[in-house]
């Protein structure tokens, strides 16, 4: 199993770098072909990780005067908050992963299991956490730009690479069967707001469009309630199917200048099977308090004082989202035949919003390896150093790939934490290289 994880535009700049030498960069660009005549990704022997927010880790804690712990601190977290804040986390677990090379390019068969959550939130979110409604009396908490998405699929797919013009064209694609699992979002144009009267205190509570689509949780959650297995072969197998694809093309314009692009994750997901909708009436209330006295547990109180005011229902609607659809643009020259320099722009969008991301990346290759630096600069805010290895020996690959190096040394200062590490068993290397380049393992 290959895990890999990532948030805030997950780039993987430094993972691409790695290109045709190792098979699991055909997840970002389709058109890269595998350096080896077979290679196959031992299960469980592939780990990476990342996280990537619009704050720091030191944003978020604070140490108290007189204690020795940290504790989560949202008036730290308002502060550096801006109007829009985003955070999108994304992991993938490669189940399988198969290549096969050709003279004209190459097949692969692969099996991932996905998660995307994405979070969207504004400063008067923060406030209200930091502070309540203590800094807004006579005003207008507004928390309409809040937007959370969180879905859990599976694909398994097909891909196929082809070379033209010789070897000046190569297209490659690949289509999957992609089944939703779990699902949990607001409706996108949902809106809230929080009126204090500068008067009596009391607060007008609006709601529009506020509804909260699901699908499998409610079997997740209550699992006690299906007859045995259900949850196991809605896992297997749903009626939230679909087919998805990924696309990407290389041209060599000289022979020392090529350029790329590839557009992954192609498709959008009809939640057909354990839909769940959520919907409260649009409506505005003035809320003056609850009487607390007598009641054992004030909270219980105040939660029915509100729910009192607000009518909703659940229904079991289908429902439509589309998959987080990534881009990567890029320019290499290569210098010799061991230097390689590359420009590079990554997008995401999300939310109606297109997020770029930017690098530039050195490669150099020695006899039995390829290592790396990138700088890359996310939404033209944090800059991040990263650096990657890859072992070219066969038939056992390593390969290391961050995007960010400096974070080892003070975690605290940065918003992005990712590494990626695996192992590959890599077969027919020899047959692709000219006898010059051919590694003898009794030399080793």
């Amino acid at each position: 199993m290959v895990l890999t994880a990532s948030a805030h535009a997950q780039a993987y700049f430094s993972f691409f770098q790695l290109r045709e030498l190792v098979p699991q960069t055909q997840s970002l660009q389709p058109a890269f072909i595998p350096s080896n005549t077979f290679t196959f990704a031992l299960p469980g022997a592939n780990v990476g990780a990342s996280l990537q927010a619009d704050f720091k880790l030191e944003d978020l804690l604070s140490k108290p005067d007189g204690s020795i712990d940290f504790a989560i601190d949202f008036d730290v977290l308002l502060a550096a908050a801006k109007e829009t804040n985003q955070m999108n986390l994304d992991v993938t677990s490669h189940l399988l992963h198969m290549g096969l090379k050709t003279k004209k390019g190459g097949y692969s068969l692969f099996a991932n299991v996905r998660a995307n959550v994405d979070l969207q939130y504004g400063r008067d979110l923060m406030e209200f956490l930091a502070n309540g409604n203590s800094n807004r009396i006579g005003e207008t908490l507004d928390f309409s730009g809040t937007r959370i998405q969180a879905t859990a699929y599976h694909e398994i797919g097909l891909g196929y690479t082809r070379k033209f013009l010789g070897e000046r064209l190569i297209v490659g694609g690949r289509v999957k069967q992609v089944t939703g699992l779990f699902h949990g979002s607001l409706r996108e144009d949902a809106q809230g707001t929080i009126t204090t009267d500068a008067l009596d205190y009391s607060w007008t509570i609006g709601v529009q469009n506020g509804t909260a689509n699901t699908a499998g949780l409610d079997l997740l959650i209550n699992e006690s309630d299906y007859p045995d297995n259900a949850l196991q072969d809605y896992l297997v197998s749903n009626e939230n199917s679909t087919l998805a694809f990924d696309i990407g093309a290389k041209f060599k314009i000289f022979d020392w200048l090529k350029v790329e692009g590839a557009i992954n994750d192609i498709g959008t997901i009809t939640w057909k099977e354990q839909p769940r909708n959520y919907n409260t009436e649009d409506r505005e209330v003035t809320f003056s308090g609850v009487q607390l006295r007598g009641l054992e547990n004030s909270g219980d109180g105040f939660q029915d004082s509100i729910e009192s005011k607000f009518y909703s229902n659940e229904t079991q609607l289908t429902f439509e989202t589309t998959l987080p659809t990534r881009s990567y643009w890029a320019a290499t020259a290569i210098l010799g035949k061991r230097n390689r320099f590359t420009a590079m722009a990554f997008t995401r969008t999300i939310f109606g919003d297109t997020k770029f991301s930017y690098a530039g990346a050195y490669n150099h290759d020695v006899k039995y390896f390829t290592f790396g630096l990138v700088g890359s600069l996310r939404d033209g805010s944090e800059f991040n150093l990263g650096a990657n290895i890859a072992s070219d020996i066969g038939p056992v690959q390593l390969y290391l790939a961050m995007d960010n190096a400096l974070v080892l040394n003070r975690p605290e200062r940065f918003s992005k934490l990712d590494f990626r590490f695996g192992l590959n068993l890599m077969f027919g290397y020899k047959r692709w290289k000219v006898k010059s380049e051919v590694v003898d393992l009794d030399e080793l």
